[in-house]
């Protein structure tokens, strides 16, 4: 009995920060209907993906990359090891979600936003250090070509 085919296709990665408006409404609905389910079909903790899983960009993206990981594990032409692959990413992307969701420390029926970390780069430090950085490479181009020379 042949087997039914893959209800949706594979497709290429999505990412997010490149989503032109146009096309994002119908990614955030693909990744519910996916991340919904996933839930289900796992029995996903809250306190691992909490409901509002999609005001925090850590989460979305990592289930958005897990979800990828999915779609190209399965199909025809794909080797029989990659089911146990995608398990695996599963386990370790569970990890860094229960991490994400500890940070933010929202439940099931509170959301919190995310602590976003100010900081900048010193502009001079980060000038000394490209300009050391290219002293560096330039001495082993020179090294180099006195023992080939």
């Amino acid at each position: 009995m042949p087997r039914p085919p893959i209800s949706k296709p594979a497709a290429p990665p999505i990412h997010w920060p490149s989503l032109l408006p146009t096309e994002s409404r119908a990614e955030w609905e693909d990744l519910r209907a996916w991340v919904e389910q996933f839930v289900d079909r796992f029995a996903i903790d809250t306190r691992t993906i909490p409901p509002c899983w999609y005001r925090h960009n850590t989460m979305v993206e990592t289930l958005a990359a897990l979800r990828d990981h999915e779609r190209g594990s399965y199909g025809d032409s794909t080797a029989k090891t990659t089911a146990v692959e995608w398990l695996r990413a599963v386990r370790d992307v569970e990890s860094l979600l229960k991490e994400s969701a500890s940070r933010t420390g929202c439940t099931a029926a509170e959301h919190r936003p995310d602590a976003r970390a100010r900081w900048s780069v010193a502009e001079g430090e980060w000038a000394a250090f490209i300009g050391h950085d290219e002293a560096q490479r330039s001495a082993i181009l020179l090294d180099a070509q006195c023992e080939d020379g």
